[in-house]
């Protein structure tokens, strides 16, 4: 074998190295923030969308997302209390929570945590009574006013035949996806078996559901995961594949011209050292021009 195959192998060998090495290192950081291995999670559906195209700080289809640790209930601020609040992520008000139900992974908004005291369903936060303007508690249904990015009515129905305790559970978040809000209605959250809208999860979300809560968000690349396994490329947003297109064209220019940078370095070098001092060689040349000239007048005037 030639030495300079030996050397195109070496560097081969070694580039490959260095890229694991780069991945383990973002991986292991993104967990050791996380506490949640996988650390992220592509999203595979628009159920998140505020609209129809993807937007920079919405949870939309090929997105990738952070997932943080959570280690109570508590941890986790719900629609409700975030808005309270003024708190917000990803274009809402509260948090976005994964979580999973019969082996689904599931990513929505947490809009109310409800516990049983005995006789009706109690809000966490709102313990004393005392509801906003916007929140109308009644012995039947929960209503909320002017939710989501078009600002529509959530009515969450708390009677015995929607929010029976012996069978979702005593206590837990009713969560709803900011986009099958607009497109199914007011009732469209999980929990909901009624009024034609299909249960996503037909139980109160519990702490032991709870992967962790969304943090951050990586847009586009995980569309490519999409096409790969052939996962809902039908929902994928237009803007998205364009996105996707010029970041990826963008990289691949980045990785040709660092390599070309890195291997020609000292002729790049040489190149920029003789502009620069070219230029300042003639600046010293013309006041050095200047100085016989005055040499000579003087000369003169002393004959």
């Amino acid at each position: 074998m030639k030495e300079s195959t030996k050397e195109e192998i070496k560097s081969g060998v070694k580039d490959i190295l260095i890229s694991i090495v780069i991945v383990a290192v973002i991986f292991l950081s993104l967990y050791a923030y996380s506490q949640v291995w996988p650390p992220i999670v592509v999203i595979e559906s628009g159920s998140m969308m505020h609209g129809n195209d993807s937007h920079i700080g919405t949870i939309d289809t090929g997105d990738i997302v952070l997932v943080k640790r959570v280690y109570s209930p508590d941890d986790i601020i719900s629609y409700v209390e975030g808005r309270a609040k003024g708190y917000k992520t990803y274009g809402d008000y509260g948090d976005v929570i994964v979580y999973k139900y019969n082996g689904r992974s599931i990513i929505h908004r947490a809009m109310v945590y409800l516990k049983w005291n005995g006789e009706r369903w109690v809000i966490r936060g709102f313990e004393n009574g005392n509801y906003p303007s916007w929140l109308y508690v009644a012995n039947d249904h929960i209503t909320i006013y002017d939710v989501g990015y078009e600002k529509k009515t959530v009515i969450i129905y708390t009677d015995m035949q929607h929010l029976n305790p012996h069978i979702v559970g005593d206590e837990g978040f009713i969560t709803m996806g900011d986009h099958n809000l607009i497109v199914y209605g007011s009732t469209a959250y999980d929990q909901n078996g009624a009024d034609g809208f299909l249960p996503i999860c037909p139980k109160l979300v519990n702490f032991n559901m709870i992967v962790g809560v969304a943090r951050g968000e990586l847009p586009w690349f995980g569309a490519l995961k999409l096409y790969i396994t052939g996962t809902n490329t039908n929902e994928i947003p237009p803007s998205t594949n364009f996105y996707l297109a010029m970041s990826l064209a963008g990289i691949i220019a980045l990785s040709i011209g660092g390599d070309y940078v890195l291997a020609h370095r000292h002729e790049i070098w040489m190149k920029i050292k003789k502009l620069v001092f070219r230029k300042d060689y003639k600046e010293k040349d013309g006041e050095e021009e200047k100085v016989p000239e005055e040499e000579e007048e003087k000369s003169e005037e002393g004959r």
